[in-house]
């Protein structure tokens, strides 16, 4: 992502800044401030963005059928990346739970119904021919 905030303004210091701005931005100076700090977080590779959190629901084919999935656990390792763990509803016979890397988020994984089913369609057209 670009940098929206400079760590040291050449533009402006800190003092500077305090004292251009008008009694009442304050908010202005926050906002931008806090920018900063996840802007910052982002360069040291502390902030990490998640398509999904725990207990959201996405869509899986097994089976030739899409199957509506919870998401149970999110992992992060330092080799092997984010991966995610979802649970099957209880009437998918042959599994309770799978895990996948979360970079197989719209591959094999789907966060809506409708990219799951149109995969599905392109698989069994794939396959018919």
């Amino acid at each position: 992502m670009e940098r929206l905030t400079e760590r040291n303004p050449s533009w402006i210091d800190d003092e500077l800044w305090e004292r251009a701005c008008e009694p009442d931005c304050e908010e202005i100076d926050a906002v931008y401030r806090k920018l900063k700090d996840y802007e910052d977080a982002e360069e040291q590779g502390l902030l990490l963005r998640l398509l999904c959190k725990i207990e959201d629901m996405v869509y899986c084919i097994e089976d030739k059928q899409v199957w509506c999935c919870t998401i149970e656990k999110i992992s992060i390792s330092k080799n092997n990346g984010t991966w995610i763990e979802i649970s099957f509803p209880e009437e998918m016979p042959n599994l309770a739970s799978m895990e996948f890397y979360s970079n197989e988020i719209g591959k094999t994984v789907f966060l809506t119904r409708e990219e799951a089913k149109a995969k599905l369609k392109e698989m069994e057209e794939k396959d018919g021919r």
